[in-house]
């Protein structure tokens, strides 16, 4: 099986590729995704509540005030973390075990350098953009402010990745443009046959 991590900051367009190698038949995993679902499990919401009150509404989980206060201080985000972290690595081996049979896998894992888990994929993906781009995209998100998204990049390595990574996307023009570069990409992992 050859395993592909892929990763980038926010906005980045980490979503937009794992569309793409879903398109092209290949089992994908959203650490992004996961992470969404178990902020709705109750036991997870207990927890949350217990360290970040004030993150919520009555019983209800916001999620950019979450953000705003976790990523505001790096010891209430490893708070968060020691929560969310062992949930996502519970999906993602239930997801390996389901898949162990699959030619080839991609897992989008947003923080593959920060968790120092690169051994653990025969390749990287990073997804690049620059910082004009990647706010324009995600100034669209429901509650996305300049302020968190600077707080949000102050938590991600961003630049520091791309010497660690096996291939970098430049993610900065279209998405047809794009889409050719991860064809190639693929094209040039395939041919690896690891």
């Amino acid at each position: 099986m050859i395993l592909i991590g892929l990763t980038g900051t926010i906005g980045s367009g980490k979503s937009f590729a794992l569309s793409f190698f879903k398109s092209k038949k290949i089992k994908i995993f959203s650490a992004d995704e996961k992470v969404k679902k178990i902020l709705e499990k109750k036991i997870v919401k207990e927890k949350i509540y217990k360290l970040f009150p004030g993150a919520f509404i009555g019983k209800k989980l916001n999620k950019s005030v979450l953000a705003s206060i976790v990523f505001s201080d790096k010891k209430k985000l490893r708070k968060l973390e020691k929560i969310i972290h062992p949930c996502v690595r519970k999906e993602k081996k239930i997801f390996l075990d389901i898949n162990k049979n699959e030619n080839f896998i991609v897992m989008e894992i947003p923080i593959i350098f920060e968790q120092k888990t690169k051994k653990n994929y025969d390749y990287i993906i990073l997804m690049d953009v620059n910082k004009k781009t990647q706010f324009e995209r995600i100034k669209k998100r429901k509650n996305m402010t300049k302020i968190l998204f600077k707080k949000i990049l102050a938590n991600q390595v961003s630049d520091k990745k791309k010497k660690f990574a096996d291939f970098v996307i430049n993610n900065n023009g279209s998405k047809l443009k794009t889409r050719r570069i991860l064809r190639k990409t693929l094209d040039k992992i395939l041919s690896t046959g690891l």
